[in-house]
């Protein structure tokens, strides 16, 4: 690996950028649109510099670290996360009040460490990326600590990821003290050449356990609802989009590779095919009481939890090009509402509830077909795209023989419609208490306008999308 390629990856461009930025906040207190513009440079930046080295394939750093298609595909997905949430903090500037600066500067860190992730080949690797991920959104969620609910929030996050982290780095240590590496190929090896232990498996589910409270899914979903709410709400998209995304870009890390083994997949597809039951049951059913549009999304976030584990639990090519096509659906919806939701916050400050959406579309028409197709698309409902994510899930756990699980998640699925469903009738057809005009910037126009098109247009040209990644995979 030569240092152009080490200086151009993500993690170490936008590490550097983060430092250069912080330390010119210290020095020249630059007004924080400045800083929040060149936030969104150097993501720009470091998707450029990244062009030169799709190709460059290989294992580094002693086998701690790959670059393969993969990897690519999934630091591109986190720069465009990164990019997405530092625009709709600067659109919610006003919710704001103290150190923006820092608050634009601080998800630098933060998708650093996930791109880190996505090439990951080490546990010692893994924990640290995982870390980095963390400890930066424990800061950003409670980063309003003049509000007590980010406050809580913050605690709650705080308390139980400290929690996962524990029971990660035990079954580390489990992995390790049998085993004797923490690399994948070195685990993958042992395990195909000596059979599998109880403190081995033991380790699988230790670290199962601290990857599950990344991906939200029950039984360690219990932060969830509550941090969704109380953070402010950029913070929020970032982590129903890239906090899930780093998750299960190491859980395909870890099930594809170190736990492969046959003697491995006895033990962890019965785990996850039961997560991913309980979180379809529970996400679904649990987000139709919610009237805080926040609370809503953070249940809804469970049950597309529960959605994701379906494609691992298929453990085939069909189930991870799933996972990755299912998250670049979920990507474009959530933003999409995440963004509607924030420009509704500048008049409503003390939160937003399903009511504040009624007659939407007489107040802003372009905000409300947005949201109409962001709410479609995380129902599942042709043709857009989130349609074709969770068709490509049920096949492909349909394929590995799940087939109670896929009969049960169409069915919540189904019961979803009624939570999703209701927030468009609430836009078009309620009537609202004033009709009074939202006026949108020209660059939020445009960036709604990509949103909902790109739901749209990826939907309808699937095909091409999910052989792209096919391809990728293999």
């Amino acid at each position: 690996m030569n240092a152009l390629f080490v200086l151009c990856s993500p993690e170490c461009f936008l590490t550097l950028s983060a430092l250069f930025l912080l330390l010119w906040q210290a020095i020249a207190k630059p007004n924080y649109k400045s800083v929040g513009i060149l936030v969104l440079a150097s993501y720009l930046i470091s998707g450029v510099l990244l062009l030169p080295f799709v190709d460059n394939q290989g294992i580094y750093w002693n086998g701690l670290y790959v670059w393969d298609k993969m990897a690519v595909l999934w630091k591109v997905f986190f720069l465009i996360t990164g990019f997405l949430v530092t625009y709709l903090s600067l659109e919610s500037n006003s919710l704001i009040t103290k150190g923006r600066a820092e608050f634009y500067t601080l998800p630098l860190l933060t998708t650093a460490g996930m791109a880190l992730l996505a090439s990951v080949r080490d546990f010692i690797l893994l924990f640290v990326g995982l870390e980095i991920v963390t400890v930066s959104f424990y800061v950003l969620v409670a980063f309003q600590k003049e509000f007590p609910s980010a406050l809580e929030a913050g605690v709650k996050y705080l308390v139980i990821g400290a929690l996962a982290s524990s029971f990660l780095v035990m079954g580390i240590a489990f992995v390790f003290g049998i085993t004797g590496s923490t690399q994948f190929d070195e685990v993958a090896r042992f395990a195909q050449n000596n059979p599998v232990s109880a403190p081995l498996v033991l380790g699988l589910i230790f670290v199962l356990v601290g990857l599950g409270f990344k991906a939200s899914a029950v039984p360690f979903h219990v932060w969830t609802p509550d941090v969704y709410q109380g953070a402010s709400t950029p913070i929020t998209s970032y982590l129903a989009v890239g906090s899930k995304a780093a998750g299960f870009v190491v859980l395909l890390r870890v099930l594809n590779l170190p736990f492969y083994d046959q003697s491995f997949q006895k033990h962890w597809i019965p785990l996850i095919v039961l997560m991913a039951l309980l979180s379809v049951i529970l996400g679904n059913l649990a987000a139709i009481p919610q009237r805080n549009i926040k609370r809503m999304l953070g249940y809804s976030s469970i049950s597309h939890g529960g959605f994701l584990l379906m494609g691992l639990s298929a453990h085939n090519t069909i189930g991870c090009a799933a996972v990755i096509y299912y998250f670049f659906a979920y990507l474009v919806a959530i933003f999409a509402a995440f963004l509607v939701v924030i420009l509704l916050e500048k008049n409503q400050p003390s939160g937003v509830s399903i009511k504040d959406f009624n007659g939407l579309y007489h107040k802003n028409g372009l905000l409300a077909w947005s949201m109409a197709f962001a709410m479609i698309s995380l129902a599942g409902l042709p043709p857009l795209m989130g349609f074709f994510g969770k068709l490509m899930v049920f096949l492909a756990a349909w394929e590995s023989g799940q087939h109670l699980l896929v009969i049960i998640g169409a069915l919540c699925a189904a019961a979803g419609l009624y939570y999703y469903i209701g927030v468009v009738r609430a836009m078009f057809w309620a009537e609202p208490e004033t009709v009074q005009r939202i006026v949108l910037s020209p660059a939020t126009k445009v960036l709604l306008w990509i949103l909902s098109i790109g739901s749209i247009l990826l939907g309808f040209y699937a095909e091409p999308v999910i052989k792209l990644v096919g391809a990728v995979l293999s």
